[in-house]
This record gives structure tokens, C-alpha cells and sequence, in this order.
């Protein structure tokens, strides 16, 4: 077993304020994937929705 050790101040060389400001910078860029397949999606389902050429199913509606 390891010991649990302090960190002390000189081992520090920086601490950043803010939303995931000490996260990795590929954990930053998954985040702006998903917030760009997100507003994609929606824009595109505002344009599908505008062209009225589709339509519209819901799913697990009765059939009935």
C-alpha cells in the first residue's frame, strides 16, 4: 500500500479557475464534439422539419 502523501505548494505550478480548467485539453476537446453534434443535430432537424418533404414518425406510438 502507498502512503497518502500532502502536496505542498512548491509542487504546484499552476491552478486554473473556471469550468474544467484543470482538465486535460482532450477532455476539452471531447466536450466541443459533443456540444457541436448536438447543436448539428438540432439544426438539422430544424431544417428537415422546414422542408416538410419528411415525415414525421414517433416512435412507440400505437398504430391503432
Amino acid at each position: 500500500m502507498s502512503e497518502e502523501r500532502e502536496i505542498k505548494e512548491e509542487q504546484l505550478r499552476a491552478v486554473r479557475t473556471g469550468h474544467g480548467a484543470n482538465c486535460s485539453s482532450i477532455g476539452s476537446v471531447i466536450n466541443t464534439l459533443f456540444a457541436t453534434a448536438t447543436v448539428g443535430a438540432a439544426v438539422f432537424a430544424a431544417v428537415v422539419a422546414a422542408l416538410k418533404r419528411e415525415q414525421v414518425k414517433v416512435a412507440g406510438k400505437d398504430r391503432t
